[in-house]
């Protein structure tokens, strides 16, 4: 996927990965770059700075939890820039580090609304439009490595949240049209402002939680948003589905592998026989055997 030319929208571009993802997208010669942001002020900052470099840019207030207002920003996006070649499925919010058994049901609610919801929203709007144009076109979500396994506990929320986004993205990539992929990218700790971002939570939700100075210091010592921002859209290049950013990750992912696979050898020990019961071949055979299917007289 060549960027060279190419429209990108970036959701979560005030700052952060989102910034460094619009930015990186201007130096990879993008035609112009949609940013799109809650916060107005800090989109419009971004986009100056792109705009600053000679490439296209204009900013876009939205919040991507009102499926609505994504749909009207997509449709803002493409009358005033063109369909994206790539979109880039980036906000998020990280709610206040508790443990499940003493979390607030706003902090879940907030966490799904903004993390999942606005990510499928993002999605299916510019996902839609892309598909119609019948050009080649790209998808990038953000995940994080809450996606490939548990980093640590007392995160709970953001967790089942990136998690979730992972496998929407999987799904997602079995359903796109061929002329549209995705990618989704998993970095560890980058140096961000998602430590404040629970001042965001709105107030039907249980209003702003106060900022915690453990995760401000963590976030601190993170690699820079550009770093982690080069490496994906070389992803997005490579065409992989996957992208990482950092190492250690891998740990995770090498700890969920050792669990699926003393599950399924306590299963072959316990003498379960080997019979396949995968939905896919099973409603593919229903299928062939329903009245009418091809070859059926």
């Amino acid at each position: 996927m060549n960027l060279e030319g190419r429209v990108v929208a970036v959701t979560g571009a005030a700052s952060g990965i989102g910034a460094a993802l619009a930015e990186e997208a201007a130096a990879r010669h993008a035609a112009a770059v949609a940013v799109i942001d809650l916060d107005a002020d800090g989109a419009r900052a971004t986009a100056e700075r792109i705009a600053g470099r000679g490439v296209k840019a204009a900013a876009f207030a939205c919040d991507i939890a009102d499926i609505d207002e994504v749909e009207r920003v997509a449709t803002e996006v493409t009358e005033t820039l063109g369909v994206p070649g790539l979109v880039c499925a980036n906000a998020g919010v990280n709610p206040d580090a508790t443990p499940l058994l003493d979390a607030e049901p706003g902090s879940l609610g907030w966490a799904l609304s903004v993390n999942v919801v606005g990510t499928w929203a993002t999605l299916r709007a510019f996902g839609r439009r892309m598909a119609a144009a019948q050009d080649p076109g790209w998808l990038l979500v953000t995940a994080s490595e809450h996606a490939i396994g548990v980093p640590f506990a007392g995160n709970g929320f953001y967790t089942v949240s990136k998690h979730a986004v992972l496998g929407l993205s999987d799904v997602l990539r079995r359903e796109l049209p061929e002329h549209i992929g995705i990618s989704v990218v998993v970095p560890g700790l980058v140096a961000t402002g998602l430590w404040n971002s629970g001042s965001l939570r709105p107030q039907e939700l249980g209003g702003p939680t106060p900022s915690q100075d453990l995760p401000r210091a963590l976030l601190a010592r993170g690699v820079e948003p550009a770093a982690v921002a080069a490496l994906a859209l070389d992803g997005v290049e490579a065409e992989r589905f996957l992208v990482a950013t950092h190492p250690h990750v891998k740990r995770y992912a090498d700890a969920r592998k050792t669990d699926l696979a003393e599950a399924f050898a306590a299963l072959e020990a316990a003498g379960v026989p080997d019979t396949s019961y995968d939905v896919m071949e099973m409603a593919q055979e229903l299928v062939a055997e329903a009245p009418g299917a091809p070859g059926e007289q």
